[in-house]
């Protein structure tokens, strides 16, 4: 008989499973087959996680080099929280994940490219789910710099060959890409709520993104202004590289998209005399829109925009403060 069984965990509104040994017909619980193909594809998307992060962990105990086994330590945590965050789906007439019994810095490689290799390409669903999307998001970029600062430590050239997190399924040329469509209704680019109509779902998020870098470039416009040179200087490098992005992001789009830049964006109170601040939780919230919108975009432009998060979160990450990209539940 072939028994199943869920470890589930999740937040961000996406729904919590747990089962323990009760069977029905053919030997699989009510929690598997009553549950749709969408929850079923994250729970064997959970799985994957799961098996790669005993290796990382087990590989981790096995190194003797500190810095190459806290970086398989850190590998093997993100994937075993993004796990957790998933849920499990597990048979039991699977065999376990070979657990390495050795370290070798080829060992290593081949984690990393599995862990790459899976990040690569995230589920889609039948049924939208804004914050599901942004978890998966999240999830695979985390595990992805993870795998990719572990590689590194052996073998830079290979590290930097490794396929970036959302990658796959590029169009074939950018005149073939189906673009994602204009959104008509601008008040539904405030806040960070779902839209009522799921069809309009990749429109919103995809707006929301762009929003949230004009009102970032305005803040770095009036911090190179008001700043040193240094700060000037910072600022306008950091704004080069920023509108580039924004100019791949509105690629996305049809060329008849009303533009999404405002004249003017509102600083909160206080705000010129704290501009470095500002800049920064602005960062953040462009960070927050985009892995929201490669979370959540399908089909042609999912690529396209999964490489502005690579771009910009991959020079984030590589700060010695940098912020977690997957957050814990209490956050």
């Amino acid at each position: 008989m072939l028994v199943a069984s869920i470890a589930g965990a999740a937040t961000w509104g996406i729904g919590v499973t747990v089962f323990r040994g009760a069977l029905v017909d053919r030997g699989l619980p009510d929690a598997v087959s009553e549950a749709s193909a969408d929850q079923q594809a994250q729970w064997g998307y959970g799985a994957q996680l799961a098996d790669l992060g005993s290796q990382a962990a087990a590989m981790a105990s096995l190194a003797e080099n500190e810095k190459i086994a806290a970086a398989l330590a850190d590998l093997g945590t993100s994937l075993s929280q993004g796990a957790a965050l998933l849920g499990e789906l597990h048979f039991d007439d699977q065999p376990p994940a070979d657990a390495p019994e050795s370290y070798s810095p080829e060992k290593l490689a081949a984690l990393a490219s599995s862990v790459a290799t899976l990040s690569s390409s995230i589920p889609e669903f039948a049924d939208p789910d804004l914050q599901r999307g942004e978890t998966l998001a999240r999830i695979a970029f985390q595990i992805n710099f993870d795998a990719r600062d572990a590689l590194k430590l052996v073998d830079k050239k290979q590290a930097a060959q490794l396929p970036p997190a959302i990658s796959a399924g590029k169009a074939d040329s950018p005149e073939a890409a189906q673009t994602v469509a204009c959104l008509a209704d601008h008040s539904l680019i405030e806040g960070t709520s779902s839209p009522a109509d799921q069809e309009l779902l990749e429109s919103v998020v995809l707006a929301r993104a762009l929003d949230r870098g004009y009102a970032l470039d305005n803040t770095l416009q009036l911090n190179a202004a008001r700043g040193s040179n240094a700060t000037a200087q910072a600022a306008e490098k950091q704004r080069t590289a920023l509108n580039s992005q924004l100019r791949t992001l509105r690629s996305a789009l049809p060329e008849d998209c009303p533009d999404l830049r405002l004249p003017a964006y509102e600083l909160p109170e206080n705000g010129l005399d704290r501009l470095e601040k500002v800049a920064a939780a602005a960062q953040s919230d462009y960070s927050n829109a985009l892995l929201a919108a490669a979370g959540n975009i399908t089909g042609d432009q999912r690529s396209t925009v999964a490489g502005v998060v690579n771009s910009a979160l991959g020079a984030q990450q590589s700060q010695s403060e940098a912020e977690r990209i997957l957050r814990s539940r209490a956050e």
